[in-house]
């Protein structure tokens, strides 16, 4: 006799209800976190096409995104395809990087380089207005061989130019020349910051790191993140 429904056998390929409800239940945790994986994976593929490639992402942040995904879902398969991500971010970056040779770039420094083709240029940032502006470039020796007079100039940033024509006319010798601002307000004289073009001659991926360092005609090296405007 069968005290209760509990103790009734159910006969051969008929499931109890509750093992349905059970059954149907892991398959919707397993389709949403399946779900999960895709969303994220299109959400950092987004990221990684948008972004800066002058700031890219540091890799030590994208694993760490990488890792909290994992930590959250507890998906180990995710470790493959997020590394053929990284693996393209990569080659996606250094692409972008490559096609920086040959343009000019603007970098926070004060040593330009006199071209025969674009002469020397770069731009003065002034916090306040100025009644009087100059540009002073200075040779090797340290002696000032040209002023570029910018006149009365309001906050902000502004750019200047040199041709390479002495005041006595004559071509000053191409190459590399030290640059530094004076300007006049009402509190007195001021040096200004001043930021250089240079042009970009190659790049150099740094071993097992993701490093760039880009080279400057006739400047040396600067890192990737020194760059602050890509042409004029």
């Amino acid at each position: 006799m069968i005290d209760s429904i509990s103790d009734f056998t159910l006969p051969p390929g008929i499931k109890r209800f509750e093992d349905v409800q059970k059954e149907e239940a892991s398959k919707e945790i397993k389709r949403t976190s399946t779900l999960g994986q895709a969303e994220f994976l299109k959400l950092m593929t987004t990221q990684l096409q948008h972004q800066d490639p002058l700031k890219p992402m540091d890799n030590g942040e994208f694993l760490g995104q990488m890792a909290q995904f994992s930590t959250v879902t507890g998906i180990t398969e995710m470790s493959t395809a997020l590394s053929k991500i990284t693996e393209g971010f990569d080659t996606q970056r250094k692409m972008q990087t490559v096609g920086l040779i040959g343009k000019d770039v603007l970098v926070n420094d004060t040593n330009a380089e006199l071209t025969e083709a674009k002469g020397l240029r770069g731009l003065v940032d002034l916090e306040t207005a100025s009644n009087q502006v100059q540009i002073q470039i200075s040779n090797g020796a340290g002696e000032v061989v040209h002023i570029v007079d910018m006149g009365r100039k309001f906050s902000g940033q502004h750019t200047f130019h040199w041709d390479g024509v002495l005041d006595s006319g004559e071509k000053a010798e191409l190459g590399n020349y030290a640059v530094s601002a004076v300007a006049l307000n009402n509190t007195g004289t001021v040096n200004p910051s001043v930021k250089v073009y240079g042009q970009v001659a190659g790049v150099r991926f740094v071993k097992d790191s993701s490093e760039v360092m880009v080279e400057l005609a006739g400047r040396g090296e600067i890192e990737l993140g020194d760059i602050e405007r890509i042409g004029e």
